[in-house]
């Protein structure tokens, strides 16, 4: 089943390629919509991490960009090796945004997903070093 292939189990719940969304039909299709509109849409940053991950660049690796996952969009997602990596601006920095990436976080790593943060100044300044850091967890 593809990322875009859902159904409905017997409790309603949507079930998305590996992983039950808890969420319902109408609900995904606007989650897949605005992650369609932020692939459009990236920060400097992501886009400069985007070109160093698409197209299996790091060690065959096929990472999807701005990836719905449950009721959230991650910045870019590896199925094979369940890896999220985010890239995180200053918003991040505030109160409400904390409390709301630490519950995000949980999420995922409830999903059994390892998610690695890099700041938007190291993704554009340290590049290589970030794709070292992505490279080594993908190496196990």
């Amino acid at each position: 089943m593809d990322a875009d292939s859902s159904s409905q189990n017997t409790e309603g719940e949507t079930t998305v390629g590996w992983a039950q969304t808890h969420t319902d039909r109408t609900a995904y299709q606007e989650i897949k919509r605005r992650a369609r509109k932020m692939r459009q849409n990236r920060t400097p940053a992501e886009e400069t991490l985007w070109q160093r991950l698409r197209r299996r660049q790091v060690y065959g690796f096929h990472f999807r960009s701005q990836h719905p996952i449950g009721r959230y969009i991650v910045d870019f997602y590896c199925a094979q090796s369940r890896l999220v990596v985010e890239v995180d601006g200053s918003v991040r920095d505030e109160t409400g945004q904390q409390e709301y990436d630490s519950q995000r976080e949980a999420f995922l790593e409830e999903m059994e997903l390892r998610v690695l943060r890099f700041k938007n100044e190291d993704v554009i300044r340290k590049t290589d070093a970030v794709i070292e850091a992505i490279a080594l967890v993908l190496q196990g």
